[in-house]
């Protein structure tokens, strides 16, 4: 009977523990973990021999998967890749000088937002945060800022990784970041018409998740962009 009530206890300060851990990771949506940290200090180690002058191309995941060097391979400027999967914009802004300014790129390219869609971040926030990284990039010389519009989305082809992601909302934070842009006098570039099907959806041919894209979709992401990283 002892040995009953021990387990019963045990149980219950596991499923305490659980539900204070799951608190405090929705408090700290956005923090950093072990692999995380470990990708921003191997970009902050990697810069040390990095050239300057050059692209940087800093975000989340949509950034980190985007073959950069294939891509852009005959571009007469390095293209270097700082995504980080799950990133939103206030860490994003937090790294930004370790990761990408620290090197004085001549142009910076940001994508960065579906995830804070995803975690609830008010727009305002996420709008803030790329406002001041904006910011950052023209103390720190940058010739050419870039803020990329978020990509679309098909909820249709994995309802699990899209989430709350909607293109309602992509597109009315998309006109948002417009805006931003005009008023910082820097690029704003919009992959909707490279990338949407007749619905409005993010192409099946171009993606494999309703979310990432995949070699197609970056060929295609990359084909918009090239003329702009030349100064």
């Amino acid at each position: 009977m002892k040995k009953r009530y021990q387990l019963i206890l045990i149980a219950l300060v596991l499923v305490i523990c659980t539900l204070c851990f799951v608190g405090c990771v929705g408090q700290n949506s956005t923090e950093y973990d072990t692999i995380k940290l470990t990708k921003m200090n191997n970009y902050e180690l990697l810069n040390k021999n990095a050239e300057n002058n050059q692209v940087v191309f800093i975000g989340d995941s949509i950034v980190e998967l985007f073959p950069t060097y294939e891509l852009f391979a005959t571009h007469h400027k390095i293209v270097y890749n700082r995504g980080i999967s799950g990133d939103t914009s206030d860490k994003m802004l937090e790294r930004l000088e370790k990761n990408a300014l620290n090197i004085n790129p001549e142009v910076v390219c940001i994508l960065i937002g579906t995830n804070d869609i995803a975690r609830d971040i008010e727009h305002s926030m996420i709008i803030d945060n790329i406002s001041k990284s904006i910011d950052k990039c023209k103390e720190n010389g940058v010739k050419r800022i870039i803020i990329n519009g978020l990509l679309p989305v098909h909820k249709n082809i994995d309802k699990n990784m899209v989430g709350k992601r909607t293109n309602k909302e992509i597109k009315e934070l998309n006109q948002k970041l417009s805006s931003l842009a005009v008023s910082k006098d820097v690029l704003f570039v919009d992959f909707s018409n490279a990338l949407v099907d007749d619905e409005g959806n993010f192409d099946k041919e171009l993606t494999y998740d309703g979310l990432h894209p995949n070699a197609l979709g970056y060929f295609a992401m990359a084909k918009v962009l090239e003329s702009l990283l030349v100064v």
